[in-house]
């Protein structure tokens, strides 16, 4: 069972964690500090999001508190990868992105200086530190879900899975 939480949740946030982060209103509450489930937990008085809750998990194979571990673990990884920031380049041309594929928050800056450089020479600079920013976000993406596989795991060890 828990590998099977462990390989839905790593396809799920391997296919989202480059996609635009898709919220319903009003389908996920605030952290609830005794469930466990934070931000994937029902509110209370939603029994048609708890129905639905139950019949994906149980689609799924999973028990409610294991799928609800897992669409919060997804949300924690997301939000990681859009507070990422990652600088490449030098005082003339710079890059900084942040940890989405393609970038959400992508700010180029040239100098003066970077200008007059002329068109090839900051073409390169320019190309040089996007990708080098490409490169850093790619790995910041792989920090967060590492970092979602091991909060899984810490989870499933304080359930008792």
């Amino acid at each position: 069972m828990k590998t099977s939480i462990l390989t839905t949740i790593a396809l799920l946030s391997s296919v989202s964690a480059f996609a635009p982060t898709y919220h319903q209103k009003n389908a996920l509450t605030q952290r609830n500090m005794f469930s466990g489930a934070g931000e994937a937990a029902p509110k209370e008085d939603d029994e048609g999001q708890i129905a639905e809750m139950e019949k994906i998990a149980k689609a799924m194979g999973m028990s409610v508190e294991e799928y609800q571990l897992g669409v919060n673990a997804r949300m924690r990884m997301e939000k990681e990868i859009n507070e990422l920031r990652v600088k490449s380049g030098d005082d003339k041309v710079s890059v900084e992105r942040d940890g989405n594929s393609p970038p959400q928050h992508l700010v180029i800056n040239v100098s003066e200086e970077g200008k007059a450089l002329g068109k090839a020479v900051l073409e390169e600079k320019l190309v040089e530190a996007l990708k080098d920013a490409s490169n850093q976000s790619k790995k910041g993406r792989e920090m967060a879900q590492q970092k979602m596989m091991q909060y899984i795991g810490e989870q499933m060890k304080a359930m008792g899975a």
